[in-house]
This record gives structure tokens, C-alpha cells and sequence, in this order.
């Protein structure tokens, strides 16, 4: 009995971290977006400025799954959608102010797809979790 009672404190232990993420996430989404619209939107050029809302999209879009995905007591490949969201959008945000201010962002560029994989891979795992413990 005791085991099921640290599992259940282990599990709801780490839904509240994912919930933080998720709005840390979602927070970092709103502030790049209204950082992309008023601050940087005279500076990027058009690809650049989508390139950074794409980044601003993830992070509210994961965030939001995150949250809801949490509510379950399965948090199977939420740790690798988290980092994998991070890796992602904030990669896309250094490289487009590495290429602002003039410097060479070429260690960024494969953070990028690897972040992308991450994510898949983790709302796989989730997924298929979530399958095994019908």
C-alpha cells in the first residue's frame, strides 16, 4: 500500500511541474508574440518575422497540451515534449536575433529539428501510454 501512495504523490509531483512548464510556456508565448509584433516587426524581414511567430505558436500550442495532457495521471513522454518545445522555439528565437546582431548562430541550427523530434516522439510515448493503460 505504501508503494501505490508514493506513486500517486511521484505522479501528481510531476503533473505539477508540467502544469508550470505549461504556463511558463504559455507566458513565454504571449511575450514573444507581443515582442514579435511591436518590437521586432520594423527590424525582421518578412520569413524572419514568421519564423518567430512559428516559435511563439509552439510554445502556446504545447503549452496548452501540456496543461491539458497533465490532467491525466499519465505524464509518459512529457518531459521530452517539454524539453523538446524548449529546444524548439528557443532555438528559432536565437538564431533569428544571432542573425540580427551580426553573429554566426551555427550550433543553433541542428537544436531546431532535434527539438521538433522530441516533441513527436514524446506525444507518441504519451500516446501510446495512455493506449497500454486503458
Amino acid at each position: 500500500m505504501k508503494r501505490n501512495i508514493s506513486n500517486a504523490q511521484s505522479v501528481h509531483e510531476a503533473n505539477r511541474i508540467y502544469k508550470l512548464t505549461a504556463g511558463i510556456f504559455l507566458v513565454c508565448g504571449i511575450v514573444s508574440g507581443a515582442f514579435g509584433a511591436h518590437a521586432l516587426e520594423s527590424v525582421l524581414a518578412p520569413e524572419s518575422l514568421a519564423a518567430w511567430r512559428t516559435g511563439g505558436h509552439y510554445l502556446m500550442a504545447m503549452g496548452c497540451a501540456i496543461l491539458g495532457a497533465s490532467a491525466h495521471k499519465n505524464s509518459d513522454g512529457l518531459g521530452w515534449v517539454s524539453l523538446g518545445t524548449a529546444m524548439f522555439s528557443f532555438s528559432i528565437f536565437g538564431l533569428i536575433l544571432v542573425k540580427v546582431w551580426g553573429g554566426s548562430a551555427a550550433i543553433l541550427g541542428p537544436v531546431t529539428p532535434i527539438g521538433g523530434a522530441l516533441m513527436i516522439g514524446g506525444w507518441l510515448r504519451w500516446m501510446w501510454s495512455m493506449w497500454r493503460d486503458k
